[in-house]
């Protein structure tokens, strides 16, 4: 007798979620081990006195007193929004202006462009180089200078600078500008067409048409970019380790500090907990207000 097709259906959408958990249940006990259980566990650190090896024992919010009462975290906090800050302004926005300029451009520059920005770059490399760049003996940049006859700066030694000096290198090796390039190219051409038609010109083009279809990656960018340069640690750690003086001290650092060299390890993770609700806030925001349905 032949079975009935609902109920095929219904024995085919069953072995579909079976396979769908026994793909996903690795991903999900690999999250769970490398995820959820340090967050887990960093909750409970941070109301402890840690010992690697010996008894812990429970001090209640001291650990937070301490850290909120220490003057250099305001510092701290300030390096980071600020580094975060000048990098949207130097290293999130560009890479749109030029993704959207290339457009324009012969089919074989955007290529060119494309394979530059495809190609992969060690961003540990690439510090270290920017660092020989800025020292002041010996360094490119004031090499040049002194060879335009204009005064040499203290770049990284210069408090002033050194936050300045740390994104740039951002222009550089901000790979993502390839995805702005493959999102302009998915958008129809028919959308330029009758925007034309509407009496837009190169301007309103990018206004009406490009922007627009552009907004759920730019949302998600801004997102992905916001959170990585909050944590910002490599640049300021490898060029200056936090100097000069606590001019370019970060978040991730003062954590790095208090944890792995004051041996402090229930300070420094009762500053990643204050840390990590301060970037869910941000998350939340984002995701609230910055709206990426590109037809609102």
């Amino acid at each position: 007798m032949r079975e009935k097709p609902n109920k095929a259906v219904k024995r085919q959408l069953a072995h579909i979620r079976r396979v769908g958990w026994v793909t996903i249940l690795p991903q999900l006990v690999y999250q769970g081990i490398f995820g959820w259980f340090p967050i887990l566990v960093a909750f409970i650190v941070a109301f402890q006195k840690f010992h690697i090896i010996g008894a812990c024992t429970f001090t209640g919010w001291d650990n937070f007193k301490i850290v909120f009462s220490d003057p250099l975290l305001p510092v701290v906090f300030k390096n980071t929004v600020y580094y975060t800050i000048l990098s949207l302004a130097l290293t999130f926005v560009v890479p749109i202006i030029v993704a959207i300029l290339l457009l324009e451009m012969r089919k074989s520059l955007i290529r060119v462009m494309m394979l530059l920005w495809f190609i992969p770059i060690s961003s540990m490399a690439g510090i270290i180089i920017w660092k020989m760049w800025y020292n002041v003996n010996y360094g490119l940049f004031n090499q040049i200078l002194k060879a335009l006859g204009l005064p040499t700066l203290g770049w990284l030694n210069d408090p002033l600078l050194v936050i300045l000096c740390l994104v740039l290198p951002g222009l550089i090796l901000f790979a993502p500008g390839l995805i702005y390039i493959a999102s302009l190219q998915s958008i129809p051409q028919e959308l330029y067409e009758a925007a034309e038609l509407e009496g837009c010109g190169f301007w309103g083009k990018i206004w009406y048409v490009t922007l627009p279809r552009m907004r759920p990656i730019i949302a998600m960018m801004l997102l992905l970019t916001v959170i990585s340069k909050m944590q910002v640690f490599n640049e300021p750690m490898v060029m200056t380790g936090g100097g000069p003086g606590s001019a370019s001290r970060s978040v991730v650092m003062e954590i790095y500090f208090r944890a792995f060299q004051s041996l402090k390890f229930g300070e420094g993770t009762a500053l990643s907990v204050i840390f990590f609700f301060i970037l869910m806030a941000l998350i939340y925001i984002q995701r609230k207000y910055f709206k990426e349905d590109i037809d609102k």
